[in-house]
C-alpha cells in the first residue's frame, strides 16, 4: 500500500525541483549576482530531486520509508531556515550595491516587490518545503491534541508551519487575481469577440507662453510590473512634444531598486545597455550613464530646451543586477512639427 506521507512529501519535493529549475533557467539576476544565491538554489534543486524520487519510491515499496521521511523533513526545515536567514542577512548583496534593509529583502523575496523579476518562486519553494515539513511532522498514531493536557511541541511546530503555508499562498492568489484567472467573467469563445481598447490621448501639462511641456515619470512600486515608468514598459507610453519646445522632466523613484531617467536619442528598435558615448540630452541624476542612480523615494528634475524633431527614449540606465532598459524600463518620446499641443498615449499591450 502506498504511504500518504511519503507520496505527499515526494510530490512536494518534485514540484519544488521544477520551481528550482525554472529559477535557474529564467532568473537573470540570480545568474549574474556574484554571491551564494545561485549555488544555494542549485544545491536545493538537486537535493529536492533526489529526496523527491526517494520518497515516492519508498512510499510505493514500503521500505526505508521512515528514514527518507525524516531526512526529507529535516531538509525542509533546513531550507526554510536558510531562506529566513537570507532575509535576516538582507540578501548579502555585493559591496558595490546599495544597502538593502531586512524589510526590503523580505518584500523582494516573499512579496515580489522592489523589482523581483520572478516574484512567486521563492514563496513557492518556501511553501512546498513547509508542506513537506508539516506532513513529515504528522504524528503517526497519537492525536494532535489530547484533552486535558497542553499541545505537544510537535503540534505547536506543525501549526506554525501550517500558518506559514497559508501565508505563502498569498502572492500566488495575488497573481491569479490580477491575471484574471480567478475572474468570474465568462471567457471569450471566439477571437472575433476580442475588443481592443482604443488608444486615448492624454494632454500633458504645459505652459504655452514659453512653450514648455512638463513630463513626470514615476518608477511605481508594482509587484506585478517591476522596472516600469508610470506602470508601463517597453515603450508602451509614447510622449509627443511639438518641435523646438522645452521639456521639463521630473523623475520619482517609488520602487525599492535604484533607478535613473535618461533622455537620449533613439538609436535602434529598443534600448539595451546605455553607454556614456550615446547621444544624451539629459539625465537624472547627473551621472546616470556612469552608474549614478536614485534610491527609493528620491526624485530629481532636469530641463531640456529646443528639442529638435526626432525620436527619443527616456530610459533607466542602471545596469545592476540586469540592464533595466532590457527589462523594459523605457518610454518613447516623439518630437514632431505635426502637433501644437504636447500629449501622451498608452499603447495596448
Amino acid at each position: 500500500m502506498i504511504s500518504f506521507k511519503g507520496l505527499a512529501i515526494g510530490v512536494s519535493f518534485l514540484i519544488a525541483t521544477l520551481v528550482g529549475i525554472f529559477l535557474l533557467a529564467y532568473d537573470a539576476p540570480l545568474r549574474i549576482t556574484p554571491n551564494y544565491h545561485w549555488d544555494f538554489v542549485l544545491v536545493c534543486t538537486v537535493v529536492d530531486a533526489i529526496l523527491g524520487m526517494q520518497a515516492v519510491l519508498t512510499s510505493a515499496l514500503g521500505q526505508w520509508e521512515k528514514g527518507v521521511i525524516r531526512a526529507a523533513t529535516f531538509w525542509s526545515v533546513l531550507v526554510m531556515v536558510a531562506i529566513v536567514g537570507d532575509v535576516a542577512l538582507a540578501l548579502q548583496l555585493p559591496s558595490n550595491y546599495p544597502t538593502v534593509t531586512v524589510l526590503q529583502a523580505f518584500q523582494y523575496l516573499f512579496l515580489g516587490l522592489n523589482g523581483n523579476p520572478l516574484p512567486l518562486f521563492v514563496p513557492a519553494l518556501f511553501t512546498l518545503h513547509a508542506v513537506a515539513a508539516v506532513v513529515g511532522l504528522l504524528p503517526p498514531k497519537i492525536p494532535w491534541f489530547q484533552l486535558g493536557i497542553w499541545p505537544t511541541r510537535r503540534t505547536v511546530l506543525a501549526i506554525i508551519l501550517i500558518v506559514v503555508v497559508v501565508m505563502g499562498m498569498r502572492p500566488t492568489a495575488l497573481l491569479l487575481a490580477t491575471s484574471g484567472i480567478l475572474s468570474t467573467s465568462p471567457a471569450l469563445t471566439n477571437s472575433t469577440d476580442i475588443i481592443l481598447t482604443p488608444v486615448q490621448h492624454h494632454e500633458l501639462p504645459f505652459n504655452p507662453s514659453n512653450r514648455t511641456a512638463f513630463v513626470t515619470l514615476v518608477a511605481v512600486a508594482n509587484p506585478m510590473l517591476p522596472y516600469n515608468f508610470n506602470n508601463t514598459r517597453f515603450g508602451r507610453m509614447v510622449i509627443y512634444i511639438p518641435a523646438n519646445w522645452t521639456v521639463t522632466l521630473v523623475f520619482i523613484n517609488r520602487e525599492g531598486f535604484p533607478h535613473s531617467a535618461v533622455l537620449m536619442q533613439a538609436t535602434g528598435p529598443t534600448p539595451t545597455i546605455i553607454e556614456p558615448s550615446a547621444q544624451i540630452l539629459a539625465q537624472i541624476p547627473h551621472d546616470a550613464v556612469n552608474g549614478g542612480f536614485m534610491l527609493q523615494n528620491e526624485s530629481g528634475s532636469v530641463t531640456v530646451r529646443n528639442i529638435a524633431v526626432g525620436q527619443y527614449w527616456i530610459v533607466c540606465a542602471f545596469n545592476y543586477p540586469v540592464p533595466h532598459a532590457e527589462e523594459g524600463m523605457w518610454v518613447t518620446l516623439e518630437v514632431t512639427n505635426q502637433i501644437n499641443v504636447p500629449y501622451y498615449e498608452i499603447l495596448p499591450s
